[in-house]
């Protein structure tokens, strides 16, 4: 099944959808695999137009690549398969939206833009910080993700929106971290971004629970969901060289009210990313 939106071949595209449905070290509700087939059946409930950003997903080059096999000879193969589907799009000279799975597949990603884009920015929506060096003995993680993005790109071009959740309360203070709030930091890093490279991280639990609960860690006090467009939408002039959304966790086989909503945050994350 592919995105009902996404008719152009690899080589032709402007914009291509990766799912890559990881699932490893999901600590609380499993079933993040199951995100990209879910948003893919929550699209044939949504419009190809966009009022938010008055633009048709028709008009743009859009390629669905699938659902990425993973393989778990060792705990880094599913990391190694990342790296070299972004780096294959990036040569393609290829947006690449991925649409996981959990948050690890983050800084995987991050390590090849990084090495692309020397002054590669990372702007975070999510409730989490994902600040830990390791989580239940794992380095590379769901909880981790961000650390391990700031071994690739400096504390101040890492920007963290929408955060109320912390390991530790020094986190709070830390440089880039915008605690609660999304629609008027997403502003303001827009702006100190400029025209510098940047990559977009949506974990889904920067909504609150209320509006999504289908996601694998869910954390009260989240924005709305007209609150989050309008905070991803700050970033339309941005130059934006990624975008994932992760941690979508649907409950069951059918379609939901939540997996049309992620449907609808694929249509505008590709509208941003053709630019």
């Amino acid at each position: 099944m592919k995105f009902y939106f996404a008719a152009s071949e690899r080589n032709t595209a402007t914009v291509t959808v990766v799912g890559m449905p990881l699932d490893r070290t999901s600590s609380w509700v499993s079933g993040t695999r199951f995100g990209p087939y879910a948003a893919r059946v929550g699209a044939d409930n949504i419009e190809s137009f966009s009022p938010w950003l008055r633009r048709d997903i028709a008009d743009v080059r859009v390629h669905d690549a699938g659902d990425l096999s993973f393989t778990f000879a060792t705990p880094s193969d599913p990391l190694d398969e990342i790296r070299n589907v972004t780096s294959a799009n990036l040569d393609l000279g290829i947006r690449q939206l991925a649409i996981g799975g959990e948050h690890t597949i983050t800084p995987a990603i991050v390590e090849v833009l990084a090495d692309r884009h020397p002054d590669l920015c990372v702007v975070q929506f999510d409730a989490h910080s994902d600040l830990r060096d390791d989580y239940l003995g794992e380095r590379w993680a769901h909880a981790t993700a961000i650390r391990r993005v700031l071994d690739f790109v400096p504390r101040d071009r890492v920007f963290q929106l929408g955060i109320r959740s912390f390991s530790d309360g020094s986190e709070m203070d830390e440089t880039g971290v915008y605690p609660f709030e999304v629609v008027g930091p997403a502003a303001k890093v827009a702006g100190l971004v400029g025209r510098r490279p940047v990559y977009l991280t949506l974990d889904l639990d920067v909504l609150d629970p209320g509006v999504l609960p289908d996601v694998q860690t869910p954390q009260p006090g989240g924005c709305s969901y007209r609150e989050l467009v309008d905070a991803l939408v700050a970033f339309r002039n941005s130059n934006l060289v990624g975008m994932d959304i992760v941690e979508f966790c649907p409950r069951g086989p059918h379609p939901t009210p939540g997996s049309a909503l992620v449907a609808e945050l694929v249509r505008e994350s590709v509208l941003l990313l053709a630019g």
